[in-house]
């Protein structure tokens, strides 16, 4: 089952970039009085999605296909 989540993500990161979206999976520092999650911004005019690695694969996975579901049509701000 991990292997076909694994897959799922990879397909959505490949569609990602084909957004010319750069999407990055990363450890996403945690301190007392406050819980970093997964996010969108704009770095250099580039869309840029970080995924949180140590949230489940499958929360990665809906993360990730409501940021491509929305697209393009929501503008991020510079």
């Amino acid at each position: 089952m991990r292997q076909k989540h694994e897959s799922r993500l990879n397909e959505l990161i490949s569609a990602a970039r084909q957004m010319n979206i750069e999407v990055r999976t990363e450890k996403l520092l945690r301190e007392v009085g406050y819980r970093a999650r997964s996010g969108r911004c704009r770095v250099n005019g580039q869309e840029l999605i970080l995924i949180d690695r140590d949230a489940p694969i499958t929360d990665q996975i809906d993360f990730l296909s409501t940021e491509l579901a929305h697209g393009h049509s929501e503008k991020v701000s510079p």
